[in-house]
């Protein structure tokens, strides 16, 4: 799920298996357009800020009508309810989603973030509520048959990459970049538009997004997954949770909470159901 690394300023039918069909915005500042706010209960209640990117799909993305939707909206507001409080939205750049917390611009991130050591130096994070591993699409015109992929089997070739991510640090520390080519792209939208006009042999990515491209038929036609599943705790991180500030221990232990009854009754898997074809925790 967007499992992305900090900036340098401190910041799936098909073929498919069972585990490949499981299924990041103005620099510096909120989105002045697409920013629905969504109440999660009714009345005068505290307001929580949520910032997300909104470019995500499955996790988060823009619908049909604009409104902001995905696996994260809804978890968010499920949270929101539970807690009582009240659900604001506000999409910013995803390598200014920590700046915008640290800043007080919003009081929590929910936006599949990966837990990474780097991230903890600045953040902290609620449970985990969600676990996806990365790995690859390319064309079928490329007969990609490795059941593993390495630079050495694709030298010569280009992987595409969301920059920034856990999937870039990753795929920059995994391959030998003497034998392969890693294209890095502003959001996941550019990398796949990319792998379609064929400026791109292959993408890297989380499964979820990946297997959200694949349930168009069209798409299914003409791409697949390839290689193998990628777990890597070193570089993907050890699972998506909600980054809040360092000082908001309370805050997090009422999260914590939440998402464990959520859990519990049931609700998180139906959430998952809705966007996804496996449970993603």
């Amino acid at each position: 799920m967007k499992k992305m690394l900090i900036a340098a300023i401190v910041i799936a039918g098909g073929a498919l298996t069972a585990w490949q069909y499981l299924g990041k915005a103005q620099s510096g500042k909120a989105l002045e357009s697409n920013t629905p706010v969504v109440a999660s209960a009714a009345g005068e209640q505290k307001t929580l800020r949520i910032a997300l990117e909104g470019k995500y799909p499955p996790f988060e993305y823009l619908d049909a009508n604009q409104q902001l939707t995905g696996f994260n909206v809804d978890l968010a507001n499920a949270l929101c309810l539970e807690m009582k409080v009240r659900c604001e939205f506000t999409r910013f750049d995803f390598d200014q989603l920590i700046p915008s917390l640290n800043e007080h611009k919003a009081d929590a991130i929910v936006a599949s973030l990966s837990i990474t050591e780097e991230r903890e130096r600045l953040v902290q994070f609620t449970d985990v509520y969600s676990r996806v591993p990365g790995t690859y699409v390319a064309s079928k015109k490329s007969k990609i048959i490795w059941p593993v992929i390495t630079a050495e089997r694709i030298r010569g070739e280009s992987i595409g990459v969301v920059a920034k991510t856990t999937f870039d640090d990753y795929i920059s520390n995994e391959m030998d970049q003497s034998k392969v080519t890693i294209k890095r792209f502003a959001s996941a939208d550019e990398m796949m538009t990319a792998l379609e006009k064929g400026e791109i042999k292959l993408v890297f990515d989380d499964s979820a997004v990946l297997g959200n491209f694949l349930k168009s038929a069209s798409n299914q036609d003409r791409f697949e997954m390839v290689g193998n599943r990628i777990d890597s705790p070193k570089w993907l991180g050890r699972g998506e949770a909600i980054a809040l500030r360092k000082e908001d221990g309370e805050l997090r232990d009422q999260f914590n909470m939440a998402l464990r009854k959520i859990i519990e009754s049931g609700q998180h898997q139906q959430l998952g159901y809705k966007y996804f074809t496996l449970r993603v925790l």
